[in-house]
């Protein structure tokens, strides 16, 4: 939620209907939260087109394709109502996921060095084939739980990649490939550059709430790579709403406030967090930002 005006702290700007829709799902227990729709959300910051009904449409013929190929019989099985199966048949029920996403698909991992918004929104990583670890690994998940494979996100230092049955660690962004914890510490290596042992508690099921945070954290991260500072603020937005109790991310949208030229709403804004946090480490900077939108509010 922005920052409330002074002349009435009891009214605050009214959200945009995708935010409201992203508070609510985002409010709900972990285990009801709808990443595709809060995927959804996130896209419609940068695209208002972008529905959450298409994208659950999208991932619902993606189930219903990886069904029609898997042998006869066992496409019964393959949905979140069918009951306990053996671990033989989820193993082929994973397989056949695999090779719909994977092989006729296409789907792969875009090369680090030119990540974009684009390899982060759902919609646009199914029609390109290409995406982020973490938004592969949301894709994987979201079929995957169509065809009731018991799949979870988990969230190594620096790369995502999925759970599945019997323990099994799947690689998203490699093609759904198999992982020893070998491979998940030459993964960390590579993408942090430096060694990272690898502890059990790296392996933990990620929530919902946090598999979300960290595919914001990534957006975030581009824009401002890029540079491009509006589209980076409503990320930040999200990110308030996800989390309205850290005055880290309340600094950090007012910083961006004042880049986009919203100085008032800045002030405000580190105005907050001085009075929230008065012995942060970073109070002389705040300081100085606070004096130069000050002095250009509007």
């Amino acid at each position: 939620m922005p920052e409330p005006s002074p002349r009435d702290p009891r009214r605050a700007p009214r959200l945009p209907a995708t935010r409201v829709r992203f508070a609510e799902v985002m409010a709900l227990p972990d285990p009801y939260i709808d990443l595709a729709t809060a995927c959804a959300c996130i896209a419609a910051e940068a695209d208002p087109g972008a529905s959450s009904r298409a994208l659950h449409d999208e991932l619902d013929l993606l189930a219903e394709r990886v069904r029609s190929e898997l042998p006869p019989g066992l496409g019964g099985a393959a949905r979140p109502d069918s009951g306990i199966r053996s671990t033989a048949e989820l193993e082929v029920i994973l397989d056949g996921l695999h090779h719909v996403l994977y092989e006729e698909l296409g789907l792969r991992g875009a090369s680090r060095d030119a990540w974009e918004p684009g390899h982060t929104y759902l919609s646009d990583v199914i029609r390109r084939r290409q995406g982020l670890p973490i938004a592969l690994g949301v894709l994987e998940l979201e079929v995957g739980w169509r065809l009731g494979l018991p799949l979870y996100g988990i969230g190594l230092p620096g790369h995502f990649i999925v759970g599945g049955p019997e323990g099994r660690l799947i690689d998203p962004y490699g093609g759904g490939r198999t992982l020893s914890e070998e491979d998940c510490e030459a993964l960390m290596r590579d993408a942090l550059g430096r060694a990272v042992p690898l502890r059990r508690s790296m392996l933990r099921p990620a929530t919902r709430r946090e598999i979300v945070a960290r595919l914001l954290g990534n957006l975030r991260g581009i824009y401002l790579s890029r540079r491009e500072w509006a589209p980076a603020l409503a990320v930040l937005e999200l990110l308030v709403i996800l989390d309205p109790d850290d005055p880290a991310l309340r600094r950090d949208r007012a910083l961006l406030y004042g880049r986009c030229g919203r100085f008032s709403d800045a002030v405000r804004g580190l105005d907050r967090y001085l009075e929230e946090t008065p012995g942060a480490s970073d109070r002389e900077d705040v300081l100085i930002a606070r004096a130069i939108f000050g002095g250009r509010r509007n």
